[in-house]
């Protein structure tokens, strides 16, 4: 179970397992464990026995030792799905006794596109409540990944109860721009995991006015619609306003401007013994700015010892129709041919120069020698006879 998480009115903490699936998945799950989330709770499940055998996760399940032989589903779903269908006595034994289940993958190869929809098929015949965090290929992947991407999704979404879908070409906006490729790709993991875990304390965390399980499903039942999601935590005289900032930064919210077209959002509020109601207030007048008069929003708030001197705010919507994957217009490589000003009116100048050459124009060469180059030149072309002007 999570033990990072506070307790429930009951007394208990919820059973929660996250499982990792393929090398996209294994990566989100060391992150996890670096932000403090107990190894007995995270799962890694690959068809590769090297990448398998590296991870930190608590459990570990080989797939397809068969089918793979360990050495991974080469980009091929169909061989991912026979891979996790050779272990799936072993992935359901993993998940019994579990509430909730996170299935981490990133979606277009073999192990996860293929993999991930069967393990949220298992994790949903117990009884849990299935929760997808998925990523979306890079759009100079290939059309071909992207359509393995899309397929997967579409399975996925008939097995989970809720898909959270990262586009990865948006991910890039979590790093500084000119970040390193290492850095973006560290930035994207932290960026699933706090997700997770954000995720993972609203289904654990009781609070003065309490958001659960119904309460998430209520925002997520359409689960052919886009995921918007947001966390932002700060500190401060300013944090209300500094951590709403930081949630609608986060690449699935568009700075908040695709909230404006959801119908249901949850907001939670939590902070330590220190949070007072004048905060809240303030955030939420500053969130109201940025969604509808018709939109219905479930608020939540929370008191939580650990984020003493702290506030956090999680936002979570869905759009009510799904998006494209690539849904950000790309300027065509044809069109800076179309926009060639500069070159025309380069050649324009230098058909004139002749003209300035005669008498007409002696006065307009005259006046630019002295505001030019009186030694050499006056920048028109004309430097041998521009102090023969003078």
């Amino acid at each position: 179970m999570i033990e990072i998480t506070s307790r429930t009115g009951s007394g208990t903490a919820r059973n929660i397992k996250i499982v990792g699936i393929g090398g996209a998945g294994a990566n989100v799950l060391d992150r996890l464990a670096l932000d403090g989330v107990a190894p007995a709770s995270l799962i890694a499940a690959n068809s590769e026995a090297q990448a398998l055998a590296a991870s930190v996760a608590g459990e570990k399940i080989q797939l397809g030792l068969a089918a793979t032989r360990g050495l991974g589903a080469g980009g091929d779903p169909d061989l991912g799905r026979c891979a996790a269908e050779e272990a799936a006595g072993e992935i359901r034994a993993a998940l019994e006794g579990a509430e909730a289940v996170f299935v981490v993958a990133g979606l277009g190869g073999g192990t996860g596109s293929g993999a991930a929809p069967l393990v949220a098929e298992l994790a949903r015949e117990t009884g849990a409540m299935v929760i997808a965090v998925v990523t979306l290929p890079f759009t100079f992947e290939g059309k071909r990944r992207a359509a393995q991407a899309a397929d997967a999704l579409a399975a996925l979404q008939q097995h989970a109860d809720a898909v959270v879908c990262f586009e990865n070409d948006r991910m890039g906006e979590a790093a500084p721009p000119r970040a390193g490729i290492q850095t973006a790709f560290v930035a994207a993991d932290q960026t699933l995991s706090q997700s997770i875990l954000a995720l993972a304390a609203l289904l654990n965390r009781s609070g003065l006015i309490h958001l659960g399980m119904d309460d998430l499903a209520t925002v997520l039942r359409d689960t052919s619609a886009r995921c918007l999601f947001g966390y932002g935590e700060a500190d401060g005289s300013n944090r209300s306003f500094d951590a709403l900032a930081r949630a609608l930064k986060n690449p699935l919210m568009d700075k908040g401007r695709m909230l404006s077209d959801c119908e249901t959002v949850l907001v939670q509020v939590s902070g330590g013994p220190d949070l007072t109601l004048d905060e809240v207030q303030l955030l939420m007048e500053e969130f109201n700015r940025f969604v509808s008069d018709h939109t219905r929003i479930l608020f939540g708030a929370a008191v939580d010892p650990e984020l003493a001197g702290r506030l956090a705010v999680t936002v979570l919507s869905s759009l009510g129709e799904a998006r494209p994957i690539a849904a950000r217009p790309r300027t065509p490589f044809s069109e800076p041919e179309k926009r060639s000003a500069p070159p025309r009116a380069l050649r324009t100048r230098e058909k004139k120069r002749p003209a300035t050459r005669t008498g007409a124009s002696h006065t307009r060469s005259h006046a630019g020698t002295r505001t030019g180059n009186p030694g050499g030149g006056n920048g028109s072309g004309r430097g041998r006879d521009g102090t023969r002007g003078d």
